[in-house]
């Protein structure tokens, strides 16, 4: 019960009043749509120097607006960071740093979507789901977490879970398949591990991207909207229909060795790989070009609806993923390959075009920015530290504050200035140089101790600032 009460008193106590103003008539505020992609490590995109796929849709949200190349996602795991993003709770701050460890959320927990309902715009979520709801309800990602529409599923894996366990389910994307009879092939693609026989509009990203268009298309209110789309790719399994599996393993990189050994507890969710990796590096490229393609068809959808214009484009995944990077794979671990979100904001009406800010800044910054656009200045009641807006950077108006981005998994913390990134925990101190190593491959702290230090201090600090660092479950 105390760690419930420090939760819920952390909820509208920690930091000063925040303020939120671009004032503008209603119909003159922009949709916001944030497309939410899951362990898309950022190689593995037209964002990388070196290009392993086209990705052209990504891309050309890019070149049309901003990249925030050093951004840090806040938790490496799904849940983790989903939860983070619409509470604006770190994972210490909640005790949930790998997926499972957290049940609900303290009831009254202020959620982002609440204050754009508030701000008039009309909430929707659509996809793949970890949001947890609040105790003591049925949960779900409905109006108490501030969504007037709402579409999720648990996904793939947990579905066929259940049903070899048998009894009831209830699930939107299994409701689908039962309906339309298709249940039994999904079973027995997974059973037989091949590709996915489904039609693209069956298949869950293409489900998903189906369920987008026709909220799109029929959406006549006059309000503005806040749309949330959360894809399931490119998470294994990568099992897309056989025509996306045109890459060759050939062209794949392969694993990468790293110089030093990392701690036990910082990559004890990641396993060491015992192939080369480059098969499912390829199909990894196969699961990405099919969700670059869903990217493709919500722009196309929006700017059929001649809504493109007044939308601003939020483009993030929740983390990345290890695939064959320092000889491992899976995530939940602090290193580059994890930590950056591959942030993409556009809004050529009023942001700044192809543009690449080194800046560090964290994903969470997604939260002021889309208040300040919904003019959230009437809701004060918010009183907890949510970043920096970065419309600064997105308009070249104002000043961006933030000189660190901070990200953590259970006992260990990352730190990026944008140049170097300090991992630290448990009396380690691992120091990278991203801009000359950006895949973390040789520890540097020895040879520089006193930004190990600087940056070890300001570890410290934030977790005094952001505190109190709640044990794992303990909501």
């Amino acid at each position: 019960m105390k760690i419930l009460q420090l939760i819920a008193t952390a909820c509208v106590c920690l930091g000063g009043t925040t303020s939120y103003s671009v004032a503008r008539p209603a119909h003159q505020k922009p949709n916001i749509v944030f497309i939410e992609v899951d362990d898309l490590n950022y190689k593995y995109s037209g964002l990388a120097e070196k290009k392993l796929l086209e990705t052209p849709n990504i891309d050309r949200i890019a070149q049309s607006g901003t990249y925030f190349k050093n951004a840090m996602c806040q938790g490496m795991m799904c849940g983790p960071s989903r939860n983070s993003l619409i509470s604006g709770l770190y994972p210490h701050s909640m005790g949930f740093y790998r997926n499972g460890q957290m049940g609900s959320f303290p009831k009254g927990t202020w959620m982002f979507p609440q204050a754009l309902q508030k701000a008039g715009y009309f909430t929707s979520y659509i996809g793949k789901s970890h949001i947890k709801g609040y105790a003591g309800t049925k949960g779900g990602l409905g109006p108490d977490l501030g969504f007037d529409h709402s579409q999720h599923t648990a996904g793939r894996a947990v579905l066929l879970g259940k049903a070899k366990k048998g009894g009831a389910i209830d699930d939107w994307y299994f409701n689908f398949l039962q309906e339309e009879g298709l249940f039994e092939t999904l079973v027995a693609d997974s059973e037989n591990k091949r590709n996915s026989t489904l039609a693209e509009d069956a298949y869950l990203d293409g489900f998903f991207t189906k369920a987008t268009l026709d909220f799109l298309d029929g959406y006549k209110a006059k309000k503005p909207f806040f749309l949330w789309i959360n894809y399931s790719l490119p998470h294994g399994p990568h099992d897309v229909a056989d025509k996306y599996h045109t890459f060759s393993a050939d062209d794949m990189p392969g694993v990468q060795k790293a110089n030093f050994t990392p701690p036990e507890k910082l990559v004890k969710d990641t396993k060491r790989v015992k192939t080369d990796m480059k098969e499912t590096q390829a199909d990894y490229c196969a699961a990405t070009t099919f969700m670059d393609r869903q990217v493709g068809r919500v722009l196309e959808n929006l700017k059929k609806n001649n809504m493109l214009e007044n939308t601003v484009v939020v483009f993030f995944s929740d983390h990345g993923i290890m695939m064959g990077d320092h000889e491992r794979i899976h995530k939940g671990t602090l290193f580059r390959q994890i930590t950056t979100p591959s942030l993409l904001v556009s809004w050529p009406k009023g942001f700044k075009q192809n543009t690449v800010v080194k800046t560090p800044v964290e994903l969470m910054d997604v939260i002021p920015t889309a208040l300040e656009l919904a003019d959230g200045s009437q809701f004060d009641e918010r009183k907890i530290n949510l970043g920096e807006s970065l419309l600064p950077l997105l308009t070249g108006k104002g000043t961006y504050e933030r000189k660190l981005a901070f990200g953590e998994v259970e006992s260990y913390v990352a730190v990026s200035d944008g140049r170097y990134r300090l991992i630290r925990g448990e009396g380690h101190n691992l120091l990278f140089d991203d801009l000359n190593d950006p895949d973390n491959l040789t520890e540097i702290s020895e040879q520089h101790p006193e930004k190990t230090a600087e940056l070890a201090k300001a570890v410290d600090e934030w977790l005094s600032k952001t505190g109190p660092v709640i044990p794992p479950k303990g909501f």
